[in-house]
């Protein structure tokens, strides 16, 4: 399974990095392949909980549903998408670093995981991109968690 892992310092305290990455709600405003989150089975996340969101790969659209199926707060979560567009397992970690926070996001995916071979020549394509748009990501949650830090 191909994998991208990416890591920030955040200036903000581990409990707020936490906050900030458990409500599934605000998923669309820093998560770039997301475009919309589209059903929350619980509002605080526990493991079992589940949530449909819209993503976006490259130039396909498709709906997926996602499944945390690890928690250790305020520390680790573990997100698991299995649909036949996407197979991918989510792990995010925050630790605490200094004053601040590190947040590790680390993801694996099959892409077209029941087409393949088909999947994997999609995942040769998109891999830089995908690898581009995780990083963009995390350095989005670091942005805008530290905007509301300093508020």
């Amino acid at each position: 399974m191909p994998e991208v892992k990416t890591s920030k310092y955040i200036d903000a305290s581990p409990q707020q990095v936490w906050n900030f990455i458990s409500n599934i709600r605000r998923v669309p405003e820093w998560v770039t392949m997301t475009t919309e989150v589209l059903d929350v089975s619980d509002e605080s996340l526990e493991e079992g909980s589940t949530y449909q969101e819209r993503t976006r790969i490259g130039p396909s659209t498709s709906e997926t549903e996602w499944r945390v199926t690890k928690i250790d707060p305020p520390h680790l979560q573990v997100h698991r998408c299995s649909e036949p567009m996407l197979d991918a397992v989510l792990t995010m970690r925050v630790e605490p670093d200094g004053e601040g926070a590190r947040f590790h996001h680390h993801t694996e995916f099959k892409m077209l995981p029941a087409f393949r071979p088909l999947g994997w020549v999609m995942e040769r394509l998109f891999d830089n991109m995908v690898e581009q748009e995780m990083t963009r990501t995390v350095e989005n949650a670091k942005s805008i968690i530290e905007s509301e830090t300093a508020s």
